[in-house]
């Protein structure tokens, strides 16, 4: 049996695990992947505090992907924390919880979370690229320069976002939501980012995923499909326009749109719009290649 590594993202909206295996030309096959709305950064913004009832959400969440990785017989595994548990004070209620599993919690930086998804992604891009990931709790914008990969951390996801700015996500997104979102994002990216030189944009992490997963009408989700998927602005727009429409249930049946994500989705893709505005790109092309095969290249050599 050849190596095998397991990498686990606890993000403020979800966990994940990803299980690869060795191969022959320096790569690896993917053996297993999972995903678990857990919500860990439920009010982080506004407490900068862990709930127990989210803690104990990750944990269930972890509980299984334990079983998982037994079964597989994994020999090197890394767990760790980003944007939610940076944020907080008691991200011990988690690590303490973790140890129940015999799981080690890393809380990585922003840089170190930008260095994992640049490895993760860069296989099969070429230089001159920005590579975005919206997520839960920050939106992290990665690049290289001079041999030198340089990133940003901001403060804007989804989950973020829709709690600071949507008052009820059960109902139809007000237009009032969508200004605010688009405002405060706009602000932001203009005070803290300066791009002087064009990109060819590459989005990862689970608002642009599912983006794809919904232009393609995606009954189940098919990491194959979703790789190298392109998608423009008017899409986007569409697609905003669409789910802002519809009210919180009929969200949740949209093809390709995981039921868990309904509440949050918009906000996310509110931030991609005013990001491609910001940077005046027309279009991207999507990746499921994100920090998770950072961290399986990683351990496993490659």
């Amino acid at each position: 049996m050849s190596l095998r590594a397991a990498a686990i993202d606890i993000g403020t909206n979800s966990c994940r695990l990803l299980i690869g295996e060795k191969s022959g030309n320096n790569s690896f096959d993917i053996l297993a992947r999972e995903l678990e709305i857990t919500r860990l950064g439920e009010g982080v913004d506004k407490n900068r505090e862990l709930k127990a009832a989210a803690v104990e959400r990750v944990y269930q969440a972890l509980k299984k992907f334990r079983a998982i990785i037994d079964r597989y017989q994994v020999e090197k595994l890394r767990v760790v924390g980003t944007s939610a548990l940076r944020d907080v004070d008691n991200a011990y209620l988690l690590k303490d919880k973790l140890q129940e599993l015999n799981f080690k919690l890393e809380i990585i930086s922003g840089e170190k979370e930008a260095e994992l998804n640049y490895a993760g992604a860069v296989s099969n891009l070429e230089n001159d690229f920005l590579l975005i990931d919206i997520g839960g709790g920050s939106t992290e914008f990665i690049w290289s320069e001079a041999s030198e990969i340089k990133f940003k951390s901001l403060d804007i996801g989804c989950v973020r976002m829709t709690e600071k700015f949507v008052v009820n996500p059960a109902t139809e997104f007000k237009t009032e939501s969508v200004n605010k979102i688009s405002n405060y994002v706009n602000d932001l990216l203009a005070s803290e980012l300066d791009f002087n030189r064009e990109f060819k944009i590459r989005g990862v992490g689970g608002t642009i995923t599912t983006l794809a997963a919904i232009k393609l009408g995606l009954e189940v989700y098919d990491s194959s499909k979703i790789e190298n998927t392109e998608i423009n602005k008017k899409e986007l727009e569409k697609i905003i326009n669409k789910l802002s429409n519809l009210n919180l249930k009929e969200r949740k049946n949209v093809e390709g749109l995981q039921p868990q994500r309904a509440d949050i989705i918009i906000a996310g893709l509110i931030i991609l719009k005013a990001i491609l505005d910001f940077i005046d790109s027309s279009e991207l092309s999507i990746s499921d290649h994100d920090l998770l095969h950072g961290l399986i290249k990683n351990q496993l050599n490659i």
